[in-house]
């Protein structure tokens, strides 16, 4: 039997950039932010050990921006509660935001692929209050329309989307579609699904509120027998009975040693 590690697993750069920061950063002392700085349990674990506040109306020397961005009214409100702000929003999710506003200035209907009440998406909303956010294409009434995608979005998710928007705004004087969809997500989703052709099971690594590690393991499900798990600790739990093959991928918020030591753990089960 074989246990395959994906050639592209662990943190993404734009999570590696706000988590490296941050750990810099709290060698210094306390940081503040108001919620998951990465949608990854055992990550947020460590930063707090570290020093890592999530707070509500908070007050102090430091505040961190979650890589998910911020509201920028939020933002003018924060900024006079801390000394300092620190900005660990993805570069990728910061250009997604540049691109609805200047949509939206332009004249054209918002209208978002993703997950309402995302992290991403809330943000987002402060940036463009007017943009339709949601996974279910269906007639908007605008007359010039610009489409967008959460970054973490899935590909074939975001065209088959993009297909219906099409059938049903027929009547709309302009489409306008920006591919904003994270590359480093759409490479681990073309890799997920070839691994489970590939493979009797697919073991998907990553934070259980992770959008993109989701997405992969609906990939992998659509195919094979797939397991989402959050920790090393869970592969005793995967039934490895009768499994010729196993595959390991991890979501972009995922630390390249948990997706490491899943795969160590499931070669000394005999499995290799």
């Amino acid at each position: 039997m074989r246990v395959i590690l994906a050639n592209d697993y662990g943190f993404c750069f734009g999570v590696e950039n706000a988590v490296n920061t941050l750990i810099e950063k709290l060698k210094e002392g306390e940081v503040h932010t108001d919620g998951d700085i990465v949608h990854n349990k055992r990550v947020m674990e460590r930063l707090i050990e570290k020093g890592l506040k999530i707070v509500d109306n908070g007050s102090g020397k430091v505040f961190a921006i979650r890589a998910h961005g911020i509201k920028p009214e939020k933002l003018e409100e924060i900024k006079k509660r801390y000394e300092e702000i620190i900005d660990l929003t993805c570069p990728i999710v910061k250009s997604l935001f540049e691109k609805a506003r200047a949509c939206h200035e332009e004249g054209y209907g918002v209208v978002v692929f993703g997950k309402s009440g995302h992290a991403e998406m809330e943000a987002l909303k402060g940036h463009v209050p007017s943009a339709v956010v949601s996974e279910k294409a269906v007639f908007y009434g605008f007359e010039k329309i610009c489409v967008l995608a959460q970054t973490t979005s899935s590909w074939v998710e975001f065209s088959e989307f993009l297909s219906k928007l099409l059938r049903y705004n027929y009547q709309a004087k302009e489409i306008k579609v920006l591919n904003t969809v994270c590359p480093v997500t759409v490479s681990r989703e073309e890799e997920v699904g070839k691994l489970a052709e590939e493979c009797d099971v697919v073991v998907v690594v990553g934070g259980r509120h992770s959008a993109n590690t989701g997405k992969l393991y609906r990939i992998a499900s659509r195919k094979t027998k797939a397991y989402w798990i959050e920790s090393p600790d869970e592969v005793e739990e995967i039934d490895l009975e009768g499994t010729s093959c196993v595959a390991v991928v991890s979501g972009t918020s995922t630390p390249s040693e948990d997706v490491e030591e899943v795969y160590k753990k499931l070669s000394r089960r005999g499995v290799s």
